[in-house]
């Protein structure tokens, strides 16, 4: 069945290079995909190359970082001109800033949305930007923040933004959210917004970080029993209605606009909370693993584990 990543990592040197993600794609059968990034690696200059070099197989979503408000009003303006498709936003930065919807709106693209509770914080502000045109839509990720689902029905803004047809819903970050209450959480989407609005997305390579393999996060879905109609449609045919379904003008994001300054330092997590690497040492480690087998051969633990077992360290 044909793949549409929704939501992977390219940005250096924390997760993906464009050739990583191009081999990533190749092996397991993804036709396209969403590139993010985050605070701890805003690389949008390197999201911007891969989005020229393939226009046909990337779209891309941006940052809200500046040096002032104006700088970073003016930094998301110029990544949506080369053609960036959104901007991810943290709930709680959008519920304080709700203008960003406006300049997200002017130029025709979308916003991502990630944190928790249901997004609770932005529900009243991302239904108003809904419902004030019909030609807007707006990404739940992370599963949009798993919580109990009676909120949908207890709480007004969150059951007047789920009702709204033009809301989705990303699974990611599968392996981080506890399986139980996420697979209940998952469940209630289901039910509430349908197949037609739920998206996947690896969130390659942080699920790594977290022992899970490639296949697990296309397959966790499968323990909620969706018949193969629903399958295809969350697997690929809801992102390329969303995202695909034409080829954006694009062009090379500006030097001025190169966000590095801004980031947030933190260390690679694997297997939280046991193991913190540098950013450079882990790329190391992942590469090796790459060049081992990868998950053909085992599990990323397993693999730490041998080196660790024969006294090899990554390289510095």
């Amino acid at each position: 069945m044909a793949l549409i990543d929704a939501y992977a990592h390219v940005a250096l040197p924390r997760f993906l290079s464009l050739d990583d993600m191009l081999r990533l794609m190749d092996t397991n059968g993804i036709e396209a995909a969403v590139l993010s990034t985050a605070e701890t690696c805003p690389d949008t200059l390197g999201i911007s190359r891969a989005l020229v070099a393939h226009p046909d197989r990337f779209r891309a979503i941006g940052m809200p970082l500046g040096a002032s408000p104006a700088h970073l009003r003016d930094g998301i303006r110029a990544q949506l001109d080369s053609g960036f498709s959104g901007i991810r936003l943290p709930a709680a930065f959008l519920a304080a800033n709700p203008d960003i919807l406006d300049i997200i709106a002017a130029a025709g693209a979308f916003p991502l949305v990630v944190g928790e509770g249901g997004l609770a914080v932005a529900a009243s502000v991302l239904a108003d930007y809904l419902e004030a045109a019909p030609n807007r839509f707006a990404i739940g990720g992370h599963f949009a923040g798993p919580t109990d689902p009676a909120r949908l029905d207890s709480d007004p803004a969150l059951s007047r933004l789920y009702a709204n047809p033009r809301f989705h819903v990303a699974f990611t970050r599968h392996g981080a959210l506890g399986h139980t209450p996420l697979e209940a959480w998952a469940r209630a989407l289901v039910a509430r917004i349908g197949w037609s609005r739920i998206l996947w997305g690896s969130e390659w390579p942080v699920a790594l970080w977290r022992n899970e393999s490639f296949a697990s996060t296309r397959d966790w879905v499968l323990r909620l029993d969706p018949p193969a109609r629903a399958l295809q449609a969350f697997r690929h045919e809801n992102a390329r209605r969303l995202f695909f379904s034409g080829t954006p003008a694009v062009r090379p994001l500006a030097e001025a606009w190169d966000l590095m300054p801004f980031k947030r330092h933190a260390d690679v997590w694997l297997f939280p909370p046991s193991l913190d690497l540098s950013e450079e040492r882990h790329r190391a480690l992942m590469l090796a693993y790459t060049a081992w087998g990868g998950e053909s051969r085992g599990r990323y633990s397993e693999f730490v584990l041998q080196m660790a077992e024969r006294g090899i360290a990554a390289p510095p």
